[in-house]
């Protein structure tokens, strides 16, 4: 099967996120890969992560997947999830802002990220 063409990456910053959990981190997917922020310890309801994640941009893809997760001992749980539309990233190169969660179909707080665009010359 032939590999997708990339056009650029998207380098994703998660600074922090409302979510009400502990030990929280976060896994972004972009077409199909998936990459996971570090762990804030003992995050509670405001976690900060301030954690870099690169992404190869994949042709034709204009959502980011975004889920957050609970590490309690061997087990993970996701508390929240959520995604972004890259169309603005891709056209301005840079987009930031607070993102909205939900899980279940509910409200399950917001995470701000910084979002920056670099395409391939």
């Amino acid at each position: 099967m032939a590999q997708p063409v990339n056009i650029g990456e998207l380098v994703v910053i998660a600074l922090k996120a409302g979510n009400g959990q502990q030990d929280p981190f976060c896994i972004f997917k972009l077409g199909s890969v998936a990459k996971k922020t570090k762990t804030d310890q003992r995050g509670g309801q405001n976690p900060i992560w301030d954690d870099q994640i690169n992404l190869p941009m994949p042709a034709g893809v204009t959502r980011l997947f975004i889920q957050v997760f609970n590490r309690q001992a061997s087990q993970e749980n996701l508390i929240s999830e959520g995604h972004v539309d890259l169309h603005e990233v891709l056209r301005k190169g840079e987009h930031d802002g607070f993102f909205p969660l939900v899980l279940n179909g509910k409200r399950a707080g917001k995470i701000y990220l910084e979002l920056t665009f670099y395409a391939v010359s």
